[in-house]
């Protein structure tokens, strides 16, 4: 694993536990957050983490990752082009095989969305610079695509590992490793998406479409979130190396 690698995940643990760390030690629930401005600070710098930790690794990797430069040039690289396609065609697949392994447990105000993807885009979509910008391909080189993406998909559910130890946190503890496995699915989609359009954009897209859809469309913690991940592996494999351009 190169340099720039490992400083992105243990700068990104860092900061992340961090700051999750105190909110669970204080015992603080995860609704209590939003009335407390010191916690809720601190929720959001955990989710902004990765987002952080990718910046100051491009600023130091000048000749690897171009520097500053390099992390705005990535969000540069968005142009409407065919293989643009694939960002709502994994979007619909997602939440079509959540519903039919009968998965989902109910579908609230979808008018919620306008409050949602925003939100979304910028605490778990912006992640994407870092995971499937400089850990994925990094890996990728060495083990392939299919290591490389459960590698990645399992240092991404790492990450997430202190916030199940939040009371009333929306992900329970006792299907965490159903959950790891599903977030392996959906990075195989965020990588493919990234593989054939050379832009990372439409992965934090992708991303931040997929988590703000699922606060309208909440799917049921259970062992199919694995089977929703095995077909997401598929497809994903199925249109790494397609080309639309």
């Amino acid at each position: 694993m190169r340099k720039s690698s490992k400083q992105y995940i243990i700068i990104s643990f860092i900061i992340s536990y961090l700051c999750f760390g105190i909110i669970v030690y204080s015992k603080t629930s995860f609704y209590n957050l939003f009335s407390n401005s010191l916690y809720l600070s601190l929720f959001v710098i955990g989710f902004l983490g990765p987002l952080i930790s990718s910046f100051f690794v491009h600023s130091i990797n000048k000749d690897e990752l171009g520097g500053i430069n390099g992390f705005i040039i990535r969000f540069r690289t968005l142009k409407l082009k065919k293989d643009f396609i694939l960002v709502p065609l994994f979007l619909i697949a997602h939440y079509i095989f959540a519903i039919s392994l009968k998965n989902v447990h109910k579908i609230d105000d979808f008018s919620s969305l306008i409050y949602y993807i925003p939100i979304m885009m910028v605490l778990l979509g912006t992640q994407e610079i870092g995971w499937r910008g400089i850990v994925q391909p990094d890996l990728e080189e060495k083990r392939g695509f299919w290591k490389a993406a459960i590698s990645t998909g399992l240092f991404w559910a790492l990450w997430f590992l202190p916030l199940i130890f939040i009371p009333q946190f929306i992900i329970l503890p006792q299907y965490y490793t159903q959950f790891a496995i599903y977030l392996v699915g959906i990075g195989f989609l965020l990588s493919t998406v990234y593989k054939t359009s050379g832009s990372i954009t439409y992965s934090v897209i992708l991303s931040g479409l997929i988590f703000s859809i699922s606060q309208v469309v909440i799917l049921k913690q259970s062992s199919m979130l694995v089977g929703i991940a095995v077909l997401e592996a598929i497809v994903a494999s199925i249109f790494k190396d397609k080309k639309f351009i």
